[in-house]
């Protein structure tokens, strides 16, 4: 009986209790309890297994859909601002002014129709649950705004040589 080990208390010694030590594999708070709350059907699925299970990014992927269409308007208001500059600092007088201003205007209200599609294309990608890159990528995009914004500022640019005019202030 003299071999028999016997658990000793910590706190009967005074010492304190062993603590746990974390690795890079240890997560910093504990996993979320997986009961059937939070489990999302699709429609029509009539109640079958086939039903999708809710995942936590679905609401960070939408707001992230949001903020890329926010940014294709704001894209397609910038390139309009262009136009307006046209309209605001070249002499009325100058030929062209108006087509270059419906010119830049077209390209503009181009981005935020496209940015608009774009939009409900990923939200039906998302809404469905396809995680085909091909739902919701768009290759072309970059390639597409820096041909635009360089083909609009290229154009006022030629403009201002063409008609020999220097953009002005305002008299006060």
């Amino acid at each position: 009986m003299e071999d028999e080990v016997t658990p000793v208390c910590a706190a009967a010694n005074n010492e304190a209790p062993p603590r746990a030590v974390a690795n890079e594999g240890t997560p910093l708070l504990p996993a979320p309890a997986t009961t059937g709350v939070g489990k999302k059907k699709k429609a029509g699925s009539g109640g079958t297994s086939d039903a999708r299970a809710f995942k936590d990014d679905d609401i960070k992927t939408a707001m992230a859909n949001e903020r890329t269409f926010f940014k294709w308007l704001f894209f397609g208001f910038h390139i309009g601002a262009m136009g307006t500059f046209i309209l605001t600092f070249f002499s009325p007088a100058a030929p062209g002014r108006v087509t270059m201003v419906l010119f830049t205007w077209a390209v503009a209200f181009f981005f935020i129709f496209y940015g608009l599609a774009r939009y409900y294309t990923r939200r039906t990608a998302i809404r469905n649950g396809l995680r085909d890159p091909a739902d919701w990528e768009d290759a072309a995009a970059p390639a597409l705004m820096a041909g635009a914004l360089l083909l609009v500022v290229g154009s006022i640019v030629v403009y201002a040589f063409v008609t020999d005019q220097v953009p002005a202030k305002h008299a006060k």
